[in-house]
């Protein structure tokens, strides 16, 4: 009895091994317990269960040619946009001369020389000799120097003989020289002790300056303007007595611009 219960143990837990490694859990039924099921005969049943899908080549080369119509389709919108580009500007060249020849025609109409020369020289002034002045030119302008001592009495506003002398001549080429450009009186102050009663007495005297202009050399007033620098802009240097006399000037600032 003994020896039969050491055989069938044994042999009953290898039958149970072989039991269970044929099946599998199942899931948790309505009852709330395992269900037991058969491995092969599941996968049998289900032969994509465990298994991903694999791709499918057909539809691989699907999307390739519809990646290439899509490029082609592209392309073919660029080359569209770029000729209608190019007759864009086509035709804007072509406004561009039809406004060119119409202005051309309008100011031939009425006398103009539209030409870049003729634009050149509107803009740029001859300087004007005048015996004992300094006549400089300053980008598209021209300066004419007076020292301030030459023009009036000492330490006032007063024009003194050779000063009136001087303005005639002054006066006279202006209006030969000039006669249509805007022109301005500019005074300047020296930097000495007391740059402040300078300052004033320069405005005093480009103002007797300009009255003496309009007054006895019969420039037009409406072609004259005033402005003072004070010592702000010194044209010689400020070193020594005779520098800073220099820079008590006044100077008539002739612009190409017509009053």
């Amino acid at each position: 009895m003994n020896t039969l219960y050491r055989i069938s143990l044994p042999g009953l837990l290898l039958g149970l091994i072989i039991l269970l490694c044929g099946c599998q859990l199942g899931p948790i039924g309505p009852d709330g317990k395992f269900t037991w099921g058969q491995r092969g005969t599941d996968e049998a049943a289900n032969p994509s269960a465990g298994t991903t899908a694999e791709a499918n080549p057909a539809d691989s080369g699907s999307n390739i040619d519809k990646l290439s119509a899509d490029n082609e389709s592209l392309h073919a919108e660029l080359a569209k946009a770029r000729q209608q580009f190019r007759v864009t500007v086509g035709e804007l060249d072509l406004v561009k001369e039809q406004l060119k020849d119409a202005n051309a025609k309008l100011a031939n109409q009425a006398g103009i020389d539209l030409s870049a020369d003729s634009a050149g020289q509107a803009t740029t002034l001859d300087t004007v000799s005048i015996e004992g002045v300094v006549v400089g030119r300053d980008k598209n302008m021209v300066r004419i120097e007076l020292p301030r001592a030459q023009l009036f009495n000492a330490n006032t506003a007063t024009i003194s003989n050779d000063g009136k002398t001087l303005l005639d001549r002054v006066g006279a080429a202006v209006k030969q020289q000039y006669p249509n450009q805007q022109i301005t009186l500019e005074a300047h102050a020296a930097s000495g002790l007391t740059p402040h009663d300078d300052h004033q007495q320069a405005i005093q005297q480009v103002t007797a300056l300009y009255n003496y202009l309009v007054g006895m050399t019969q420039l037009p007033a409406n072609q004259l303007s005033l402005a003072s620098k004070g010592n702000n802009h010194p044209r010689y240097s400020t070193a020594s007595e005779q520098g800073r006399e220099a820079n008590q000037r006044i100077e008539l600032i002739v612009s190409p611009e017509t009053y």
